[in-house]
């Protein structure tokens, strides 16, 4: 990925690499540069622009969150999609969290770039709470990366339900302690 100040002319196709706020024009970080934004930075008046563009072999932040997420979501787990390189991971049920602490330890391992985030082992969830997050912090990264992130990413946490059990409780007295 390359990142830097362009001229206005050769930032199509491009990615804001900060966001613009010219008069009525708010224009994010991370969007995608097409020909109506191109045309709204012109008339603010706006000659340069600092871009992100992805090189041959790079993976978009969204792409890569998306892909990652859906290998890294377990039973019970049901990912977003993926929105400014974050794939959050929702509970589809309640129940527990369950996962491996060292494989998620080992995901995070490779690389900087990619992240995966995690409620504890053992915390009661209830349908739709958030229990993980997967974001890639820059714009794009190296589809190699990725690779290799998905050949550590088995399905790194799911959610074990609640299951009903039926349950005892015998008391007794015993001399002298009543």
């Amino acid at each position: 990925m390359r990142f830097g100040p362009v001229p206005l002319a050769q930032a199509l196709g491009a990615i804001a690499g900060h966001s613009v706020r010219a008069g009525d024009l708010v224009l994010r970080k991370g969007t995608l540069i097409g020909a109506e934004e191109l045309a709204a930075l012109e008339r603010a008046g706006i000659r340069e622009l600092t871009v992100a563009r992805l090189d041959d072999g790079d993976m978009s932040e969204n792409e890569a969150a998306a892909r990652i997420a859906a290998v890294c979501a377990g039973d019970g787990i049901q990912p977003a999609p993926a929105f400014t390189g974050r794939a959050n991971l929702h509970a589809m049920h309640a129940g527990v969290v369950e996962l491996d602490p060292a494989a998620v330890d080992a995901f995070n391992g490779v690389d900087e770039a990619l992240t995966f985030a995690t409620l504890p082992a053992f915390r009661p969830v209830g349908a739709g709470d958030l229990v993980a997050t997967v974001k890639i912090i820059p714009y794009a990264v190296p589809g190699f990366l990725v690779e290799a992130a998905l050949r550590r990413a088995q399905p790194l946490v799911r959610i074990a339900p609640f299951r009903r059990r039926e349950v005892a409780l015998i008391s007794t007295l015993l001399p002298g302690l009543a």
